[in-house]
């Protein structure tokens, strides 16, 4: 700074401190994986749904030896889940519904859920705004150094 400049300050426009909250912790992922739960519990259902069936146009084997047809229960260890009667899906659905209540709690427990898309919109406007200041305040500052420097 030169000897004779005399000093210049600027107010920055006050800034609104985002109040911090104690954000709850997250949802594991597994909270949210219920994919193969259902599929385990619509393929004990259904055994039907399981069977592969080659396409008969297609040419017959050599040995012409009767198609057999391969069913996921056939591939699966002998520990596979027996097959599900219709009557008691409703009792072993239970396990799922459970899962999934839990995890619409889960959802309901995390900050902001209950806000509307136009609501989230406006306060990104308003912090695109309050950035565009800080980036004004800080060429200001950026400027008001260089001056100092010459």
């Amino acid at each position: 700074m030169s000897s004779n400049a005399t000093p210049t300050t600027t107010t920055a426009p006050p800034l609104n401190p985002t109040p911090t909250t104690a954000q709850p912790p997250l949802p594991p992922a597994q909270t949210f994986d219920i994919l193969p739960p259902l599929h385990a519990l619509l393929s004990r259902l259904e055994p039907s749904l399981n069977v592969y069936t080659p396409d008969t146009s297609a040419a017959i084997p050599p040995n012409n030896a009767p198609h057999t047809p391969v069913t996921s229960a056939s591939a699966l260890p002998s520990s596979a889940p027996q097959q599900l009667d219709y009557k008691d899906a409703a009792v072993a659905a239970q396990f799922l519904k459970s899962r999934i209540r839990k995890a619409l709690a889960d959802l309901a427990g995390l900050a902001d859920m209950h806000r509307g898309v136009e609501e989230q919109e406006e306060e990104i406007k308003g912090l695109e705004d309050k950035i565009k200041r800080q980036r004004e305040v800080l060429a200001r500052l950026a400027a008001l150094a260089e001056e100092d420097k010459s």
